[in-house]
Order: C-alpha cells, then structure tokens, then sequence
C-alpha cells in the first residue's frame, strides 16, 4: 500500500523522490553527528543513540516540509527568459547560421503564391479551430500549401513540457512564432490557433514572423457565448476550480488593439467569417487571384 502511494506520488511530481532522498541522506549524517555528540558529553553511547535516532525522525518530517514548501517557492531562481537569455549567450559564439542556394523568394515562387502566417488569436470556444479547418480546406482546394497549427497540438507534443503559468504561456508562443517563421521561409502558409492572451506574446511574435507576414485576426465572442460551445467542458472545471489558468475565468486575456481582422464569432456565422477573411487575402494579394474559382470552396 505504501509502495502504491509513493508511486502515485511520484507520478505526480518526480522531485518527491529527489526530496525523500535529500531529506534521509542529510538526517543520517545529522544524526551520526548528534550521537558522537551525546556519547562524548555523556559518556554514555546508547544515551546518544536515542537522542540521535529521536532526532532523525522529527527532523527529517521538519526538513521535507521544509523541501516541499521551497520547491513551490520562486524567489531567487532564475526565470525562464533569463535562463534563456543565458544559454543563447553561452551558445552563440560557437553557432553559425546556415544559408542554402533556394531562398524563400524561390519556394513562393515554386507555390506561385506567398507564404505568410494568419494569426487566429481570441478565447476558448470563440471559433478559432473551426475557423482554421474551414480556411485551410478552402486554400488546398485551390492549391494552396497551408497548414494548420493548433494550440491543443502543439502542447501535445513540441509544448508538451510547458504548463499554462503566464511565463510559460509566453514560451509556448515564442516557440510557435519560431515555427511559424520556418513554415513560412519554407514557402508554406500558416493558419495559427492560439488563445495568446498576452498583448506582448503577440507583439513578440508578429516582429519574429514579419510584421509583412504577420496577419493577426480577433475572433471576438462573449464569454457567455463561449461557455456555450464549450463541448470540452474546460469553462465548468474552471468555475469550479478544477482548472487552473483558465483564460477568461482564472486568467485574463488582452484583445488586440488594432488586429488585421476583428470577426465578431457569436454574432457572425461561420461562413461569413470566412468570406470575410477570404476577401482580405484577395484584397491584399495573399492568395493569387489566378487561383481562386468562381465559387471559392466551402464546407460549413
């Protein structure tokens, strides 16, 4: 049963076992201390064997505490954007960038269409995956590369490590705008679908991307409407608790100031979303006029 336990617990979080093992090796070598103690200002050793062994037991459930409360305490640890700041200053001088023979002028020119990112950016529930499957149904229908980068999926996998605390929200899209970047020197469009609730995430990402490839679009749904669609059930664990973080509940999220596009999802239909952002793309020369047919694709 205690086995059990211990390993349910380390599960949870693999420094339990780091704790438990920092909290008994420095309780031995304190206890030893405190017998040699006892024995040599007594003169009696098993006197100093109970003190000592008295002491292992109390001092070593005061010193794990101890271990446990700090572990959830960050004063005086580096963040993350320092630790960042450190290593890329440690790496740089032996890293060199590579540069091939095709640049992504060549690729945009292979596609006959230019590759850039289409940022979806707005809360839970407003819109933003459906959005994004429409739109990249409509563009390979007319033969288009794009590709779709989803919150959920990412943090499945490349952001599998991150939690959802605002320092690693940040990284989460630092990472994203990175990949965006590649995406688009590879000549492919990006259809990006992030709640990305912090103002400067998106800012970061939009000079990384290229403010001339970087088109931000605010699906702007109420709360109230978001809750609604919430087939997750992610807002019900927020309300009660369960979900820490949560953006719109327990976490805020800043809309943008002036995005490319504002589509206002609980009052808009699907499909009118889309024309919406079809006609944008045509309009500033995105999408190749040439490609598009007379009735765009769609399936909503």
């Amino acid at each position: 049963m205690l086995t059990d336990i211990a390993l349910k617990l380390y599960k949870l979080d693999p420094l339990i076992k780091r704790n438990m093992l920092k909290t008994i090796s420095w309780r031995i070598i304190g206890s030893i201390d405190t017998v040699i103690l006892g024995w040599l200002v007594t003169g009696n050793l098993s006197f100093g064997v109970k003190i000592g062994a008295t002491e292992l037991l109390t001092k070593m459930l005061l010193y794990y505490g101890h271990e446990r409360l700090w572990q959830g305490i960050k004063i005086g640890l580096p963040s993350r954007h320092h630790q960042n700041k450190l290593v890329k200053r440690e790496n740089r001088q032996n890293l060199f960038k590579q540069t091939g023979k095709i640049t992504r002028k060549n690729r945009e020119e292979l596609n006959q269409n230019p590759s850039f990112t289409l940022w979806l950016t707005g809360l839970s529930g407003s819109g933003k995956s459906t959005l994004a499957t429409e739109l990249e149904l409509w563009l390979f229908g007319l033969g288009i590369r794009a590709y779709i980068l989803d919150g959920d999926n990412t943090r499945l996998g490349i952001n599998s490590d991150l939690t959802f605390s605002d320092e690693d929200r940040t990284e989460n899209i630092r990472r994203v705008a990175e990949i965006c970047k590649l995406f688009n020197d590879a000549g492919t469009i990006v259809i990006a679908s992030f709640i990305s609730p912090f103002i400067n995430d998106r800012t970061i990402t939009k000079n990384l991307i290229g403010a001339d490839s970087f088109i931000e679009v605010y699906t702007d749904s109420s709360i109230n409407t978001c809750q609604k669609r919430d087939t997750k059930g992610l807002y019900k664990l927020a309300i009660d608790g369960k979900l820490k973080n949560f953006t719109g509940i327990s976490s805020p999220y800043e809309p943008p100031f002036m995005p490319d596009l504002h589509l206002y999802t609980d009052e808009t239909s699907v499909e009118q979303c889309l024309t919406i952002i079809r006609e944008y793309l045509l309009l500033h020369k995105k999408v190749n006029v040439s490609q598009v047919k007379a009735e765009p694709m769609l399936a909503v």
